[in-house]
């Protein structure tokens, strides 16, 4: 079930994290919120986040910079990059880096909430092994 999942928001916007971790909250999710790409990245959190949101532009390490990090961590995480300051630029760096998702600000927590759901569902769906071959005798 998706209630089970940690989702983590990454974001410099005390405003933007506590609305979108309130309304993630209020359809079930377990959310933990992040001022600092650096922050999370030194947390007990990072192994038990399920999905990333961060944001673009942050002082100190930008979205970008986080992803790269994760990577280079071998931390194989869903991320979904959010900004105000779209460029298409940005969206093909994070593209490139495999973001599974790029939003503009200001965010509709409805339609991130329809993205962060299908990112889950597909991410459990590559972990469950198929056996349709039946019993073994």
């Amino acid at each position: 079930m998706l209630h089970l999942s940690t989702i983590t928001i990454v974001d410099d916007d005390e405003d933007v994290r506590e609305s979108i971790s309130s309304f993630f909250r209020s359809v079930g999710l377990h959310v933990e919120g992040f001022a600092a790409a650096e922050t999370f990245l030194a947390s007990p959190s990072l192994p038990d986040t399920d999905c990333l949101i961060t944001d673009l532009h942050m002082p100190g390490m930008d979205g970008l910079g986080l992803h790269r990090e994760l990577l280079r961590r071998g931390v194989n995480i869903p991320v979904i990059m959010m900004t105000a300051y779209s460029t298409p630029e940005a969206r093909a760096e994070a593209s490139d880096l495999g973001a599974a998702g790029f939003v503009d600000k200001p965010v509709d927590p409805e339609i991130l909430l329809h993205d962060v759901e299908a990112i889950l569902r597909a991410a459990r769906h590559r972990r469950v092994p198929s056996d349709r071959s039946g019993p073994k005798s």
